[in-house]
């Protein structure tokens, strides 16, 4: 298990930026620390290779105008929080070779793509996705070398042998990070892995155990049972929270017994699509735009002893692109009646769940949710 070094951030700069904030935290009775978290939705840095090389491609956007360019509009969150955790969906690897034989898509950066994460406040990647492979063994172990080398933390598992975990540690405070690929968690021994996994933070101290999972129905705007069995195993082994990931567009969230369960994050900086609109003529929602997405904010509250107290989770609306015309790779909040419809979006598949509205300046700050 390797550490994550925390970001301590100055209470000034939060007030700053997010003025009302504070007044709609709330601090349960006998929190000693509180750790903020940002994830994000699916981001693929990096392209497909009949895209390398062409201008409305996501390696000629960052060529053009810089590493910083993909989270520039939303690194003042990432600079705000404890810990910044995005999806990693592709691989860091400089050759096109080892490709994935039944994938349609392979993405990838190249290596120096790390540097969009180093200087966008960004300090952990979730890994277990269905791109992590797209290069094969070689492209896996290439990514996990750069984002070390780096300083970037990853946890994801793929095979026994290819299992990593992490945990990020604050004021004496341990969480524990896993996550899966779906298509993977149905391979014999391959939930054993992870349940170990789990009890594994768990014995190390861990307060908290969050879960990363990637499965789903990709741009279906409802998640699906596969994704509840998946969660609730997940919950049973030992998981507090559970983020989801892969369908590419927004989902609903669910809280059952102090256990918050995101369905889906929707896209965030994807370079996979250079279009905004959705072209899988399989898909429910096929010739529509997609432009909704979200930052999933909690702030997670622990005793003096380290025991988990609760969590409240604020949403910030984004769209993927600053334009609806095409991809342009940079997602952005949104206010208004922008805002309005993510987080409707987010309620029409949040079954039996009320959800609070979104504040300018704020967001959809949600109510505070006891420990289980």
């Amino acid at each position: 298990m390797r550490r994550i070094v925390s970001v301590f951030v100055l209470l000034a700069l939060l007030c700053a930026a997010l003025p009302a904030l504070g007044e709609t935290i709330t601090v349960p009775e006998g929190t000693a620390t509180q750790i903020v978290i940002t994830f994000t939705g699916d981001c693929t840095l990096g392209c497909d290779p009949r895209e390398r090389g062409r201008d409305s491609g996501f390696e000629a956007y960052i060529k053009k105008y810089g590493y910083g360019y993909p989270f520039e509009k939303v690194k003042q969150y990432f600079e705000q929080d404890d810990l910044t955790v995005i999806n990693l969906e592709g691989t860091f690897y400089n050759y096109d070779a080892d490709l994935k034989p039944d994938s349609n898509y392979h993405f990838r950066g190249p290596t120096d793509f790390v540097n969009i994460l180093t200087e966008s406040s960004i300090e952990a990647c979730s890994l277990g996705n269905n791109h992590m492979m797209d290069y094969g063994i070689s492209g896996l172990q290439s990514t996990v070398q750069t984002l070390k080398d780096a300083n970037i933390h990853y946890f994801g598992t793929f095979t026994e042998k290819e299992a990593y975990a992490d945990i990020f540690e604050k004021d004496g405070v341990k969480i524990g990070f896993v996550s899966i690929y779906i298509s993977d968690w149905w391979t014999p021994g391959m939930p054993t892995v992870v349940k170990e996994q789990i009890q594994a933070l768990k014995d190390g101290g861990c307060s908290l155990v969050i879960a990363c999972m990637h499965g789903g129905v990709e741009y279906d705007t409802r998640h699906d049972k596969n994704q509840e069995k998946m969660a609730d195993q997940l919950i049973r082994y030992g998981a507090e929270i559970v983020i989801g990931n892969h369908p590419h567009i927004v989902q609903g969230v669910r809280d059952v017994n102090g256990v918050c369960t995101l369905w889906s994050l929707g896209n965030f900086s994807f370079g996979g699509n250079s279009s905004v609109v959705i072209s899988r003529k399989k898909s429910p929602n096929n010739g529509k735009i997609n432009l909704n997405a979200f930052l999933a904010q909690f702030t997670l509250s622990f005793d003096q002893n380290g025991r988990y107290l609760g969590h409240q989770l604020n949403i910030i609306p984004c769209h993927v692109s600053g334009t609806a015309d095409y991809n342009n790779y940079q997602p952005v909040p949104v206010t208004g009646d922008a805002a309005d419809k993510v987080v409707k979006a987010i309620r029409d598949d949040s079954y039996l769940r009320k959800l609070n509205p979104f504040v300018e300046g704020v967001g959809a700050v949600q109510d505070f949710v006891p420990a289980p």
